[in-house]
């Protein structure tokens, strides 16, 4: 276990991409090195143990209670106890902390590994590039804007409305967000689907705010993307609204077995179940219309835009892929472009008087002030962590290009969608132009 702990410390040190994976190369063979890799790596190995919970004093249920770890058990036995003890009850605390006793030279390192917070400097898609197959991945469709597909306008197409939330999947047991990460406070809607015995199908929509009061489109998506990133809030004002629904097993070799055409079906027979089990938690998408009609793509587009809809989907009759294709098809009256972010604006007065009142990105040669589309709450988030959003790639929305007073390139009306994950995106596409 030393010579693991040498190379994971290795691994962290170094900044180099390439250095990171010789590393890894070098210990493909070594089972245990794996072991740890995928422990650390894998988002469906979960533990229970967070940073406050590990340095918790508990005490055993009774003197007489039975312990699997003690302070010469190997990490390995940790990794196996943990498999099958994830709840974070203090019977398990008691177990790591009986470990950790006698493992006090290397304790930061256990510590930070049973907590998944150890920082190797990347991830699972740059440890499968090494070794193939070693992490689970997990993603999720994602969709091409229509100026960038071709299509050839006689198939068939199934049209719904774009969501304006906060993606996410449900897993059998557990909602997750798009890059892998487990939502807290979501238990009134994973029991609906429980109880509606939906454990073994995957399930992709997206959250959002239940809106009882009525308020816009962009005002909702600002509220429940808040809630959704919350730590604390009460996650019961959030819905689940559902796009696609298939066997869990397929999605995990990535790539469902079915159509379109007839995981609609799927939708539709949940729209049953969701009636009868009278859930408030979870709603289908609207859907609303199929066909080879591709004139009808334009009609509800105008539809969306009266509506105050974020825009439509179209879906060609293919199978669900786990990878952005130009099968799932964004059409909307807004324009998107990728910015980087190159300065974060602390407001000096005013309402968000102390914390981000927006940000600046580069445009070509000019510079664009984005402060529309963040709530309270990412405004402050960020505020603290600035190194989350700074010489980030973000996605931006906007109506059209216009020229600011020095005659430069400049966005009208140009709204924040979100922090690109940098796996996902490496370059803005004002650096691909230039």
């Amino acid at each position: 276990m030393n010579e693991v702990i040498k190379n994971f410390k290795q691994i962290q040190d170094t900044s180099s991409l390439n250095k990171k994976k010789e590393i890894i190369k070098a210990n493909s063979n070594n089972e245990l090195f794996k072991k740890c890799l995928k422990f650390l790596l894998d988002s469906n190995i979960v533990t229970g143990i967070s940073d406050a919970k590990i340095h918790k004093h508990v005490e055993p249920e009774t003197e007489l209670s039975p312990l699997y770890l003690c302070k010469f058990s190997e990490f390995p036995q940790v990794i196996d106890y943990l498999k099958l003890n994830n709840t974070g009850k203090d019977s398990d605390i008691y177990e790591i902390q009986a470990f950790l006793s006698g493992h006090e030279e290397d304790r930061e390192f256990y510590e930070q590994m049973i907590t998944k917070k150890f920082r190797l400097g990347c991830d699972a898609k740059v440890v499968n590039s090494v070794i193939p197959g070693l992490i689970p991945t997990f993603d999720l469709m994602l969709g091409a804007p229509i100026d960038k597909v071709k299509l050839k306008g006689n198939e068939k197409i199934f049209l719904s409305r774009k969501l304006n939330g906060t993606r996410a999947a449900f897993i059998g047991d557990r909602i997750m967000t798009r890059q892998g990460k487990e939502y807290i406070g979501l238990d009134h809607i994973i029991n609906d689907l429980k109880a509606m015995g939906l454990s073994d199908m995957f399930i992709d929509g997206e959250l959002l705010y239940k809106n009882e009061e009525g308020l816009s489109d962009s005002e909702a998506f600002q509220k429940g993307t808040g809630i959704a990133m919350s730590k604390d809030k009460d996650k019961s004002q959030l819905k689940l609204v559902v796009f696609d629904i298939f066997p869990l097993e397929e999605f995990w070799t990535g790539k469902s077995a079915e159509t379109y055409g007839k995981r609609s079906n799927g939708l539709s027979l949940l729209s049953l179940y969701i009636d009868d089990y009278g859930s408030k938690n979870i709603e289908i998408v609207p859907r609303v219309y199929s066909g080879t009609d591709h004139n009808e793509i334009w009609k509800w587009l105008d539809i969306a835009e009266k509506e105050d809809w974020e825009g439509i989907m179209i879906n060609l009759d293919t199978p669900y892929e786990c990878k952005r294709t130009k099968n799932l098809i964004k059409v909307k009256k807004f324009k998107e472009i990728d910015l980087r972010c190159i300065h974060v604006n602390v407001a000096t007065s005013g309402k968000y008087k102390g914390i981000m009142g927006s940000i600046t990105c580069k445009y070509g040669e000019s510079v664009i002030d984005i402060g529309s589309g963040f709530s309270d709450d990412m405004r402050s988030y960020y505020s603290s962590h600035q190194n989350e959003i700074l010489n980030h790639i973000i996605s931006i929305k906007y109506k059209e290009e216009t020229k600011n007073k020095n005659g430069g390139r400049s966005l009208q009306f140009p709204i924040f969608i979100s922090c690109r994950d940098d796996c996902d995106k490496k370059f803005a596409d004002d650096e691909v132009n230039s």
